[in-house]
């Protein structure tokens, strides 16, 4: 079984992480029911995303790769 911490860190069994689907980096969150804690993996939700609607909407129409060149920018061949 695992155990508590001295910082109140507590390793996930791999089992757990696995059905949970928990990778490196995940956020998780705890809910509690009386007694209870449940221990569930974080998704992104919709308010998340909807920040990044539209933020390409300027590009709208433009060839990809031409919006590949213009982040890239002109070559500095005159380096080294």
């Amino acid at each position: 079984m695992p155990k508590v911490t001295s910082k109140g860190q507590v390793t996930i069994p791999q089992r757990i992480r696995s059905i949970l689907c928990i990778k490196s980096g995940d956020e998780i969150s705890f809910e509690i029911d009386g007694p209870k804690v449940f221990l569930k993996r974080k998704t992104a939700s919709m308010e998340n995303l909807k920040k990044y609607v539209g933020f390409l909407a300027h590009l709208e129409g433009e060839k990809s790769d031409d919006i590949i060149d213009a982040l890239r920018g002109e070559a500095d061949d005159s380096i080294g």
